[in-house]
């Protein structure tokens, strides 16, 4: 069975002497699932109650007050798939679904990254900042951990960048190993994300890098998150008072 994305337009009067036309964004959009078009726009007018024209002319426009429009839905279709997919607010965490503000005339963010416009200024305002504090090298460095609460399981990791940046980025551009895999199988709500250690490197400490690494593998170990967990591999151990080796210490 077919899945169909639909939106029903609503029609906004024009001005004196000029056509209607129909309005942006749609009054509604959603998903259908059927065997084909025609099931679909059937599906859709007994849910709603009404008939939906699906083509009008211009000039018989001022006779209908909604248009459907019905597209199949492919399988590939990350663009508008995401629209229906439960994301984490960039700012607050709090999980939310973008369909939801698109069909809420109400929605003062219609935006993919944050829950409301309260939030996309926060937002911005704190990239400003980490921004400024990246360029000018404070930014703390932090150990993270990403736990999965219907198993307790974790993900250790470390960034040298905003670690919500960090959580944003495994969130928005994952990769096939396996803590991503995991990601992608249960619900956002399912996940949660602290900071373990800020990391203050010692006077003597020779290779920010390496320190970092070290103190990395050090909270995998205590939590074993390689055989138990969701760390696909346990970072070299190397000295911070020697120099790196970028390949052994990934």
């Amino acid at each position: 069975m077919a899945e169909f994305y639909y939106q029903i337009k609503g029609r906004m009067p024009g001005k004196e002497g000029s056509y209607s036309e129909w309005a942006w964004p749609p009054v509604f959009s959603g998903i259908v699932e059927a065997e084909g078009r025609k099931e679909a726009k059937a599906k859709i007018e007994e849910d709603y109650g009404r008939q939906f024209p699906m083509r009008v002319l211009r000039k018989d426009m001022d006779e209908h007050e909604y248009l459907l429009h019905i597209r199949e839905l492919a399988p590939g279709d990350v663009y508008l798939r995401r629209r229906f997919l439960d994301t984490a607010c960039k700012e607050c965490g709090t999980p939310f679904k973008l369909i939801d503000k698109y069909n809420d005339p109400y929605a003062d963010h219609r935006g993919p990254d944050y829950c409301s416009e309260r939030c996309a200024s926060a937002g911005k305002k704190r990239e400003l900042l980490d921004f400024n504090l990246a360029a000018e090298g404070r930014l703390p460095a932090v150990i993270y951990q990403v736990r999965q609460k219907a198993t307790g399981k974790v993900y250790i990791g470390q960034t040298i960048q905003a670690f919500t940046l960090r959580w944003w980025q495994h969130l928005t551009t994952p990769s096939d190993c396996k803590f991503h895999e995991a990601l992608k199988s249960s619900p956002i709500t399912d996940w949660e994300f602290s900071v373990i250690e800020v990391v203050e490197y010692p006077p003597e400490c020779k290779n920010k890098l390496a320190y970092l690494t070290d103190r990395e593998r050090f909270w995998i170990e205590t939590f074993n998150s390689v055989a138990n967990g969701f760390n696909t591999t346990l970072p070299a151990k190397i000295s911070p008072q020697e120099p790196l080796d970028l390949e052994a210490a990934f």
